[in-house]
């Protein structure tokens, strides 16, 4: 009981610095690492699995690569794994709200999530969601798929987590000790290789086109599509704030995917998304063809080669952006 006091009474006073959010960060880690940000002027970087760094270690996303770039200049990665326009313009929102003013926003708007059956497109991150549930309209409440209600066993767990610090960081605390895998995936993961099974696991996961039939929606974009609305939310208050911003089209692996985007109609789509982000403080990039094919590992997500590619095409319109 002692050694558990002494634990707990330590993480009153930790103060979280990760190359990125954890894969599974809970609300009160995201509390606490804003918190820790309030009156700092980074870099942040806000959106998708994309800037998140996709099966890759942390370093090795763009984000991290830039630090080099930009030494005395704190640079913030806050994407994450089901990211999207909605996400991205509460996340800002959270900062500005907590205290946190960037000095330069660099996100990603994949065109992907402006199809509705995209598990990102009108759903926050659950952690976030509770987070800035205060800042949230009616109009919010009408476009968002929300959480249930809290069940009398989560306000429990709530209770619990409010007065034991251990028991409220325990996910986070996981993944900072021993990484995103357990003993038992790792054990797997060792006679996989073993084996030569992983081969053949890999070769079954080989991205096809036939992956993605439906992935990407080619309607043009209206008033009805939430994503849209976001992103045109995001282009309001950057501009109302005056927030420096670099915002790309996410890179598209155009050779799996011809069959499906080798049309005019997602071309058009691109032009509207950017279109919806002209505002005078805000550059905007269609980076859609920019990548290699060997730089991919899937459909949009990146290998450490296209991450360090990505990284030096952000390196000079960051520069260009950043108040002097």
């Amino acid at each position: 009981m002692l050694c558990l006091a002494i634990v707990d009474g330590g993480l009153w006073f930790w103060k979280p610095a990760p190359s990125r959010l954890p894969e599974q960060f809970s609300a009160a880690y995201l509390q606490r690492y804003v918190g820790e940000l309030r009156g700092r002027r980074p870099i942040v970087f806000l959106g998708d699995s994309v800037l998140w760094g996709y099966r890759l270690p942390a370093d090795d996303a763009a984000a991290s690569l830039l630090r080099h770039r930009f030494p005395n200049q704190p640079i913030v990665n806050l994407s994450y794994e089901g990211g999207s326009s909605a996400n991205t313009y509460f996340m800002l929102r959270y900062l500005l709200a907590g205290g946190v003013r960037p000095a330069l926003v660099v996100f990603n708007v994949n065109s992907k999530e402006t199809n509705s059956a995209d598990s990102a497109y009108s759903r926050l991150h659950p952690s976030l969601e509770a987070d800035v549930a205060p800042l949230l309209s009616a109009s919010d409440r009408k476009l968002l798929t929300l959480q249930p209600p809290p069940t009398l066993a989560l306000h429990l767990e709530y209770a619990v987590a409010d007065v034991w610090q251990l028991y409220r960081y325990r996910t986070d605390l996981r993944e900072a000790l021993f990484g995103t895998d357990d003993a038992a995936g790792a054990a797997r993961d060792w006679i996989q290789q073993l084996t030569g099974s992983a081969n053949l696991q890999a070769q079954a996961h080989r991205p096809t086109p036939d992956k993605f039939l439906g992935t990407y929606d080619l309607a043009p974009l209206d008033r009805d599509n939430v994503d849209f609305t976001y992103l045109k939310r995001i282009a309001a208050l950057l501009r109302a704030q005056r927030i420096p911003t670099v915002a790309f089209l996410t890179p598209t692996n155009h050779a799996l995917l011809s069959d499906y985007i080798g049309v005019p109609e997602y071309g058009q789509k691109l032009q509207q998304l950017a279109e919806a982000l002209r505002e005078p403080n805000v550059t905007v990039f269609n980076w859609d063809r920019s990548m290699r094919t060997d730089e991919f590992l899937d459909n949009d997500h990146l290998t450490i080669e296209g991450n360090r590619r990505l990284a030096t095409m952000l390196a000079p319109a960051m520069r260009a952006r950043l108040p002097q």
